[in-house]
């Protein structure tokens, strides 16, 4: 080969690297490091073997594509079989005959209040979250509550938990404020939640003396999680800032350093309202309420089929749903939901049955009520299905309004 046509190719070579390298998704993130090694090491076989032609550049175009969908695609198998063998575990030694005579136990009239508390879980989360964001950004009741409906009903309908980006996504969208400043504020809220948890965990730990052993030693899990969690955000919130720019932007490109900075500190905007104590104590206490709605209901639920347990049974099904939800799980919590409720129930003596029956109504009603306010929020969002599917941060993950 001639050194006129070498220089060519590697001139050639040289341009279709800079420009791949300064496209998506190649910019930035984990796909895009793994994009770029593998477009490297392109270059070292083109330059050993020039026989290597432009041909093969649409296969490099997937290398930091490919490993996010198998991802996803792990999550989501993985999720069929946990939710399978729970709903398996759930189902076994019933008779439909006994299934049916469970449900004709049900008196419908308790229905209304079952359905108007699982309706007011959506509204408390809506006026919780207005009052995170209130040192950020004055947001109207009303639009949380669009974002709120459309994002659970996106959550739990979706596999793999794909909607958690959803309300980030829309709000960002729709109010002057961030995607970095909402992650920022879910963490906060994450963290209210972890608290709240655990405080009604002991509560039931308390209140119920027949809990088997491993419930009692499964709720040291969310109480380490929750001791974690608070530390990691007082950690973030005292010294963020400090760390972000000491430790990683200094090895970073200018460019890119100061984007990364710009969104940890809209993170930390997004956790103003540590340094607010009052409005701290009425996070907390919105947040209990809020959690004491789905235990309120678990309760309507047992009066609803007549069932022999006291009110510290709804705490214990609130307690077995709460480990479910750290598990991989089908849409709607199908499966992870009735084998909690069968093992809870049958902690309190209550037939598989029944408990099962008991089960399945009370996640069709929480269930149902999610998934219409969803949909009643969806066309006052401005956004479609294929929208709530295709959401992502876009550029506004690493949105340096800097």
């Amino acid at each position: 080969m001639s050194k006129r046509l070498r220089t060519g190719i590697a001139s050639r070579q040289r341009g279709q690297w800079s420009r791949l390298a300064s496209s998506e998704p190649y910019a930035s993130g984990a796909a895009g490091r793994r994009g770029g090694w593998a477009i490297m090491a392109w270059i070292y076989r083109a330059r050993r073997h020039p026989a290597i032609t432009r041909s093969a550049w649409p296969c490099l175009s997937c290398a930091g594509r490919k490993a996010p969908r198998v991802g996803r695609i792990g999550k989501l198998v993985v999720s069929l079989v946990v939710g399978g063998a729970f709903l398996y575990l759930a189902v076994r030694n019933v008779r439909l005959e006994q299934l049916r005579d469970a449900f004709a136990r049900l008196d419908a009239r308790w229905l209304v209040p079952a359905v108007t508390l699982s309706l007011l879980i959506q509204v408390f989360r809506a006026w919780r979250w207005q009052l995170e964001l209130r040192p950020l950004a004055h947001v109207p009741m009303g639009t949380l509550w669009v974002v709120v409906s459309v994002a659970y009903m996106a959550i739990n309908l979706l596999p793999v938990r794909m909607g958690e980006v959803v309300r980030p996504w829309l709000l960002s969208r729709r109010a002057n404020v961030s995607f970095s400043n909402v992650v920022g504020n879910l963490i906060i809220e994450k963290t209210f939640d972890s608290a709240v948890i655990v405080f009604y965990i002991l509560l039931g730990l308390l209140t119920t003396r027949n809990l088997p052993h491993w419930v009692r030693t499964g709720a040291i899990v969310p109480a380490l999680a929750f001791g974690a969690l608070a530390t990691l955000v007082v950690l973030l919130w005292w010294r963020g800032e400090q760390f972000v720019e000491r430790w990683l932007v200094r090895w970073l490109p200018e460019r890119v350093g100061a984007r990364v900075l710009g969104v940890a500190r809209s993170l930390l905007d997004g956790m103003r309202v540590l340094g607010d104590p009052r409005l701290v104590l009425a996070v907390f206490v919105v947040s209990l309420a809020l959690w004491f709605l789905p235990i309120l209901s678990s309760w309507v639920m047992i009066r609803a089929f007549q069932l022999d347990a006291p009110f510290n049974a709804a705490l214990v099904v609130f307690i077995l749903i709460g480990f479910g939800t750290a598990l991989p799980q089908l849409p709607g919590m199908v499966g992870t939901y009735q084998l909690a409720c069968v093992w809870a129930l049958g902690l309190f003596g209550v037939p598989q049955p029944e408990a099962l029956a008991y089960g399945i109504v009370l996640n069709a009603v929480q269930l149902s009520t999610l998934v219409a306010q969803g949909l009643v929020a969806l066309p006052l969002a401005g956004v479609s299905l294929r929208d709530l599917l295709r959401a992502q941060p876009e550029g506004s993950a690493l949105d340096a309004r800097a």
